[in-house]
């Protein structure tokens, strides 16, 4: 029982803590396109160096 309330606190700060993440890494990249530019590129050189 009190594994399972440990588990479902920690599933909630994950997600809370994954959904600030998200949302404040997408207002950085609102107010830097430039950095946006510089992740598409790493990305692509990443799955074209895979492919």
């Amino acid at each position: 029982m009190v594994v399972w309330l440990v588990f479902s606190v920690l599933k909630k700060v994950i997600g809370f803590v994954f959904l600030l993440g998200v949302i404040g890494g997408g207002i950085y990249l609102w107010y830097n396109p430039a950095m946006l530019h510089n992740i598409t590129v790493y990305i692509t050189r990443l799955v074209g160096g895979w492919s």
